[in-house]
């Protein structure tokens, strides 16, 4: 039996600038693209919509034994994305998977801040978060969801408020890209693929 051919393309964070050579190359060596229509849009190859995402998209693949099969993700496929079920379904053997620039990255860009000591998150299906990691950081990132936005997020966890520098951020690198730092009583976007930063707050006594 044919190894099955499965590329999981890290697009990046959306602007066709930060997309990476590797994943462009890549593009052009897939039969057919399996992903969001914002990320298989005007490839001229046959797209799918996965739906349910996860179950979709191996339903999807395995509709194709035949081709090469392109598996385009938003950001980094390491990142909270697809790659894990999909090397658990098909075996590591027959997944490539080409990096890109992830949410962190783009992120924590955006504020001119590092990251090599930040802690990750994300709401994304889930009933409950580990609020008491997130406190214990010294910066984060947090994926949000419709669920859980960032207004619904500050408004059950005000302590955050209290300890962190906190910003919205959505859209990154795109026209309607939303940074926006958390003031006060200041309204907040409610993008429902956003995330939040946060930078703990430091007590200056000079």
């Amino acid at each position: 039996m044919n190894q099955r051919r499965i590329t999981i393309i890290s697009i990046g964070p959306g602007h066709p600038d930060l997309l990476t050579e590797r994943a462009r190359r890549a593009l052009g060596e897939i039969d057919l693209a399996i992903g969001a229509p914002r990320l298989t849009q005007g490839l001229g190859i046959p797209t799918h919509e996965p739906v349910p995402l996860v179950s979709g998209t191996i339903e999807l693949i395995r509709n194709h034994p035949g081709q090469h099969v392109g598996v385009l993700v938003s950001g980094d496929a390491g990142f909270y994305s697809l790659s894990r079920a999909v090397v658990n379904a098909f075996g590591r053997e027959s997944v490539t998977v080409i990096p890109g620039i992830s949410i962190v990255q783009a992120a924590f860009a955006a504020i001119a801040e590092p990251w090599q000591d930040a802690r990750f998150f994300s709401a994304h299906g889930r009933q409950e978060l580990d609020v008491a990691a997130i406190m214990a950081s010294q910066r984060f990132l947090l994926l949000c969801d419709t669920a859980h936005t960032p207004g619904v997020l500050l408004e059950r966890f005000p302590q955050l408020r209290a300890d962190f520098a906190l910003w919205v951020m959505a859209n990154l690198s795109l026209e309607n890209e939303i940074i926006v730092p958390v003031i006060a009583e200041a309204p907040l976007p409610e993008e429902s693929l956003s995330c939040l930063v946060g930078i703990r707050k430091t007590n200056n006594t000079d």
